[in-house]
């Protein structure tokens, strides 16, 4: 029997981002899926890489944020080049809109602190956001851009990562059920799956909403799955010209035109339904964001749910656990496409060289026994 370096459980995003980085780093290294690479809240993603647009004040998760939009066009040119296909990696900037006098207001605070910072934020009158997006409707106030932020396409981000992790010798597992953590000498030393029992001297929780392990006696976070339901739309090309964010939703559209709307977050379990409710919320906003003739070109695509893993204070959780050789990298709620290079980096340089080059201890584990 084969015996790992490290074996990783969950192959979404950050699973196998940090299965892939372990690999080239010289690990040998297992990734255990319960169904196919990227198959959950991955695929389910909008793709926005928003590292400022949404953050609300200067701290480590807003510099965690910032290390990993720096990483994105070198890891995005490395899948690319290995996998052999476009991720649709785009610097268009996100335009926010504030739709309300106190929308305006959180968003100038949000503006003035990060031009402070350094950061590029521009705010547009009502007037500039029309003249630059045709499309939007009356209901705005003032629109606050920010031309760093990117978008890609998930989906394709994920084949083009499934690739490259085979690619460089990761042993990958799919279609395989994690039944519980192996302990000896009060070490992890790996787990036992549906297909029998991986070996390893490292552990690493990747599971996103699936986190807690059975029969492991560890207690962590409680990481919960926050329900998002998403539409597709065929829309005209160039319908918009950056991804457009409000308190109200958000729209993406991908260069083939079509057009992703989203999203709600909801607390009700791994119910995967799509729900009256839902489409209501995600229509409402958009009539509350663009002009209701420009929707009547809009037709419906498809509908469909991702669950994205929430924890406590919804902050990621990155690093070990109180059971030598059993780390975590969970709970990155809506920022895990976003975080998953910076993800892969710090957590490799951990498990291999035993520190990171960034201070995780605002997302250790021991935050929640204080």
């Amino acid at each position: 029997m084969t015996r790992y370096d490290v074996a990783v459980l969950g192959g979404g995003i950050i699973g196998a981002s940090l299965a892939e980085e372990l690999t080239r780093r010289g690990g040998r290294v297992c990734l255990i899926e319960r169904n196919t690479i990227g198959c959950e809240a991955s695929n389910a993603a909008a793709g926005i890489l928003s590292a400022q647009s949404d953050l609300e004040q200067p701290d480590a998760f807003f510099e965690f944020c910032q290390a990993s939009m720096q990483l994105y066009p070198t890891w995005v040119a490395h899948l690319e080049r290995v996998a052999r296909r476009p991720i649709g990696y785009h610097v268009d900037g996100i335009l926010h809109l504030a739709l309300t006098p106190s929308g305006v207001r959180q968003m100038e605070v949000r503006r003035r602190w990060q031009r402070r910072l350094g950061y590029r934020v521009e705010r547009w009158s009502a007037q500039e956001v029309r003249r630059r997006e045709p499309n939007v409707g009356n209901q705005v106030k003032a629109g606050f851009f920010f031309p760093d932020e990117a978008q890609l396409d998930n989906v394709a981000l994920m084949e083009a990562l499934a690739v490259a992790c085979r690619r460089a010798g990761v042993a990958v597992w799919e279609q395989t059920m994690v039944r519980r953590l192996l302990v000896r000498r009060g070490m992890a030393a790996g787990v036992q799956t549906s297909r029998g029992a991986c070996q390893a001297d490292v552990v690493v929780n990747c599971l996103g909403s699936w986190a807690s392990l059975g029969g492991s006696r560890i207690r962590l976070p409680r990481i919960v799955p926050a329900k998002g339901q998403m539409l597709a739309f065929e829309a005209p090309k160039r319908f918009l010209r950056h991804v457009v964010m409000s308190e109200a939703g958000y729209a993406v559209q991908r260069r083939d035109g079509t057009l992703i709307a989203g999203s709600t977050v909801e607390f009700v379990g791994f119910d995967k339904r799509v729900t009256m409710e839902g489409l209501h919320t995600i229509v409402s906003g958009f009539t509350r964001m663009f002009r209701r003739e420009a929707l009547e070109a809009c037709a419906f695509r498809e509908s469909w749910v991702g669950l994205r893993p929430c924890g406590p204070d919804r902050l990621p959780v990155l690093g070990p656990t109180r059971l030598p050789g059993l780390h975590a990298a969970i709970g990155h709620f809506r920022h895990g496409i976003l975080l998953a290079p910076m993800t892969a980096k710090v957590m490799a340089e951990l498990i291999l060289d035993g520190r990171s080059s960034f201070d995780l201890g605002p997302f250790s584990i021991k935050r929640f026994s204080k």
